[in-house]
């Protein structure tokens, strides 16, 4: 099967639940094959990542389970009682047989953590699991100045990171063995950031090969995101 994208969003929930802003997403699936949904999102006062998943649907959420306490983390793992999983899994892919799950991370895991949660993950990709980073942009962000992923700052940090992991593993296979400075004791207190981390480690370490957008309204209704096709 081939590896299907990984995407990462950034809007307005609302911006994500209308039809215009996951037609927008459905563009960029188009022509793959979507066997289950995966949703990454970041949930105010977690103490530790927590999976959910609708009552009866949860093979998907195992599967995401055992590979996260292998070699990440011990996630909880929960029954939604929200019919919402459901509904944007329908949506986006008009089938009721596309399985979906949430993932929720929270927030103050270090650098490393969150890309360590994306490479465990990554192999999910060829089995026909799409997964989506939800970089939500909440009410209480009104205000605030927070640059879109268009944005060439925000792009241009990606790519060195990019370039830090090349290093790394350049160095890795030399006779020194040094590691590329990942400070792993500072924890990450940014959502875009954790959102970000987490995505670019899904996409195998690499910049992203497309960048979107959708301007629904104004401001926080915008839709705009990257995709990583390799």
């Amino acid at each position: 099967m081939t590896k299907l994208p990984v995407l990462y969003v950034s809007c307005d929930a609302q911006a994500f639940s209308q039809p215009k802003g996951q037609s927008s997403l459905r563009r960029l699936i188009r022509n793959h094959d979507v066997t289950s949904l995966v949703f990454i999102s970041l949930g105010a006062g977690l103490s530790a990542p927590e999976i959910r998943h609708s009552e009866g649907c949860d093979g998907v959420a195992l599967q995401l389970y055992r590979l996260l306490k292998k070699d990440a983390c011990e996630p909880l793992l929960t029954v939604s009682k929200s019919a919402g999983l459901k509904a944007l899994a329908g949506a986006l892919f008009c089938s009721a047989s596309v399985e979906a799950a949430e993932l929720r991370l929270n927030l103050g895991m270090t650098e490393i953590d969150y890309r360590r949660i994306g490479q465990c993950l990554e192999a999910c990709r060829e089995l026909g699991m799409l997964i989506i980073c939800f970089d939500e942009i909440a009410e209480t962000d009104a205000g605030k100045i927070r640059p879109p992923p268009y944005d060439p700052d925000v792009r241009n940090m990606i790519r060195q990171w990019e370039d830090e992991q090349r290093w790394a593993t350049v160095l890795s296979r030399s006779e020194t063995n040094v590691a590329a400075s990942v400070n792993e004791a500072s924890p990450l207190n940014d959502p875009t950031l954790c959102m970000l981390n987490t995505a670019f480690s899904l996409g195998g370490m690499q910049a992203p090969q497309r960048v979107f957008g959708s301007s629904l309204n104004a401001g926080r209704e915008s839709l705009a995101g990257y995709v990583w096709m390799h």
